[in-house]
């Protein structure tokens, strides 16, 4: 689909260009060129173009020039640019160019003015715009471009990309636009795809190609169409070769992971032979919940109620400003929250050394604050907070493993990597 040319056809962004400026001939017409023309101690130019025409409507000129010769009065500076054709846009291009930006409006002007982007048209089926591009040497002055064309592809998708048979198709359409929309631009020259013009042209001399797709060739060489999937730069291909790379890495390492996760759990189940009855609270303990009171040497060690760890307790009733408990041993506990005879997990922090003793001994005492509002556990010796999986996880908290995980789980990673293996081999 071709594009339709904009009102002013591009002249707006001419104007813009912080590295053009309008001058005026002795005429009244105006003319965009370089500021590198001008000398910051002396401001004055002369310009003059032949044949003399009358300034187009907008009163810049326009229309094809047999000579515009410029020059900085007293000095050796200027030059004289023959057979130049000066576009709606304002931009100067050489008569040879003049057919394949006739009738087409300026859509990109790099910020040194040295890149100019036409678009000729549109793949709506592949959400791609396609422009001819034109350069021009940005050394000192900037002379009218003369150069011929390359291409360039403006999309926001890059899978065409991953695959030869696909980018092949895709250039394929992008030669046919061209061919219909400006015929006498097919020749071989560089093919550029990007998701953005900034990509292809940053600002300073940055070289990104997060946004950059893919740089190869195509056009027509001696009367064939010619283009090589394998030359050029393939940035999408190369990202998409990076990730897959990663990906692989990554799960390699959760394979390994996991069989020393199992390891690690067959370990567990046979020492808990040793636990017959108890398995919850060794379960419990591995987990990092206290399911046992310090020595009584230690309970009166002011420094053991600084930090509070999670502790399973059973409230068996209330006394005073006290639940009284009977797990891990008898005991109670403080809180501002309401406790039901039940079973809990909450963070406790010791609380005897700052407690009278009652007939002579202390009672071990703890502040509890609780969690998700001070809900009970639904199991005795609170089964249903701990399991292999919450061992697992604090041991191997880099794994992904929940409190509800079974070897399944890990063998399903071990699987997914030998597979993965005996595809690559």
């Amino acid at each position: 689909m071709a594009a339709v040319p904009t009102s002013d056809f591009g002249r707006s962004l001419v104007l813009a260009n912080q590295n053009l400026m309008t001058i005026s001939d002795g005429s009244g017409c105006k003319w965009l060129v370089s500021k590198s023309v001008i000398d910051d101690n002396d401001p004055s130019l002369s310009f003059a173009a032949t044949p003399a025409m009358p300034c187009g409507v907008s009163g810049y000129a326009e229309g094809t020039f047999d000579k515009l010769r410029w020059a900085v009065p007293n000095t050796y500076r200027g030059d004289t640019w023959s057979k130049t054709t000066v576009h709606p846009s304002g931009l100067m291009f050489n008569q040879a160019l003049v057919p394949a930006v006739k009738g087409k409006a300026l859509s990109f002007l790099s910020s040194r003015a040295d890149q100019a982007l036409f678009q000729v048209g549109e793949l709506p089926a592949r959400g791609m715009k396609v422009y001819l591009a034109f350069e021009r040497p940005n050394y000192r002055v900037l002379s009218p471009f003369s150069s011929d064309p390359y291409y360039v592809v403006i999309t926001a998708d890059e899978a065409f990309a991953l695959d030869a048979v696909e980018l092949k198709r895709a250039v394929v359409e992008v030669y046919q636009l061209v061919k219909a929309t400006s015929p006498t631009t097919v020749g071989l020259s560089n093919l550029f795809f990007a998701k953005n013009f900034g990509a292809l042209y940053p600002e300073g001399y940055a070289s990104e190609t997060k946004d950059n797709i893919l740089k190869t060739r195509m056009g027509e060489s001696r009367g064939e169409f010619y283009f090589d999937a394998r030359q050029g730069n393939n940035y999408a291909l190369r990202r998409e070769e990076l990730r897959l790379r990663e990906a692989r890495r990554l799960q390699q390492e959760l394979a390994e992971t996991h069989t020393r996760v199992l390891r690690r759990y067959e370990q567990i189940k046979t020492g808990m032979k040793d636990y017959e009855g108890r398995e919850t609270e060794a379960l419990a303990q591995m987990a990092g919940i206290k399911v046992s009171f310090g020595a009584p040497i230690a309970m009166f060690n002011p420094s053991s109620s600084k930090t509070a760890v999670p502790m399973m307790i059973h409230v068996t009733g209330k006394s005073g400003d006290f639940y009284e408990i009977d797990f891990p041993r008898k005991g109670r506990v403080q809180t501002d929250a309401e406790l039901e005879n039940q079973w809990y997990v909450m963070p406790a922090a010791n609380m005897t050394p700052y407690l009278p003793l009652e007939d002579g001994r202390a009672v071990p005492t703890f502040r509890v604050y609780p969690v998700a509002g001070a809900e009970a556990c639904k199991q005795d010796h609170c089964a249903d907070r701990v399991s292999f999986g919450a061992v697992l996880a604090k041991e191997f908290p880099n794994a992904g493993i929940d409190f509800s995980w079974t070897p399944e789980v890990s063998q399903q990673y071990l699987d997914a990597w030998q597979q993965a293996s005996a595809q690559i081999q």
